[in-house]
């Protein structure tokens, strides 16, 4: 008689799960949830989730905003909404107000969520220096702007730090609030050299925040084997001392 397949994990709720964990703790549980994918017979789900990479702090901060603070996420997804459709309508010529209203919302929203990470790291015993803050409203700033990011954002389940597309970096480049006459040409070759500049720092902010997260993950290493040397270092102070403590009984 042939053996029954395990029973096939819900894949949804172990990710929601899986995204929800500590970042120390998320490779094991990935490889597991992977092995019990492939025992029940799903090889492409277990090799898709195998493939997942552990999310940095400033990543796994985001996400624990998604659980802990969503009406302040949903707020900032409403304020990124607004801005891309108000840069997409600046591009077409429109007056950049929009923009810059939508530009203060979003960054009002990000405040108050970096707010909240700097209490979240700190109630979790975790560094809320500068620089980690910073990571943490980049990420929410490009994510609220970007509709695939934005979904994973809303779920807690995005899994690394994401580069602008573009429609974060021009709202700093949102035409002036002054009116242009109708009958003025669109210069549309000063849209394309600005949409080629936009490509080509994006590709250099990704690039950088790929190495940051890179050296991350191999900080975090090296802090484990410190953490494991330190360990055993004690445990032979230790017995050292029980052995010195020995030895003076017998002397």
């Amino acid at each position: 008689m042939p053996r029954p397949l395990a029973a096939v994990p819900d894949l949804d709720q172990e990710l929601d799960q899986l995204y929800a964990l500590p970042p120390e703790e998320f490779v094991p549980a990935r490889n597991d949830l992977a092995t019990r994918l492939r025992k029940a017979g799903q090889a492409e789900a277990a090799e898709r989730v195998r493939a997942l990479r552990k999310p940095s702090v400033p990543v796994w901060t985001v996400n624990q905003l998604a659980r802990r603070h969503p009406d302040a996420v949903a707020e900032l997804l409403g304020s990124g909404d607004r801005l891309r459709r108000a840069q997409e309508a600046a591009f077409r010529g429109d007056s950049g107000e929009a923009v810059r209203e939508a530009t203060a919302a979003e960054r009002a929203a990000i405040r108050t969520l970096t707010q909240h990470a700097q209490s979240l790291l700190r109630a979790e015993g975790r560094s809320a220096g500068h620089a980690v803050l910073e990571r943490i409203a980049s990420t929410l700033r490009a994510a609220a702007v970007e509709r695939e990011a934005a979904s994973l954002l809303g779920a807690g389940r995005l899994a690394g730090e994401i580069g602008s597309s573009g429609f974060a970096a021009v709202a700093e480049l949102a035409p002036p609030a002054t009116r242009r006459s109708k009958s003025r040409p669109k210069d549309h070759g000063a849209a394309r050299r600005r949409e080629q500049e936009l490509r080509k720092v994006r590709a250099r902010v990704e690039r950088l925040e790929r190495r940051a997260a890179d050296e991350e993950e191999r900080a975090d290493r090296a802090e484990q084997a410190a953490r494991d040397a330190r360990g055993r270092a004690e445990q032979a102070k230790a017995e050292a001392a029980a052995a010195r403590a020995e030895l003076d009984d017998l002397a």
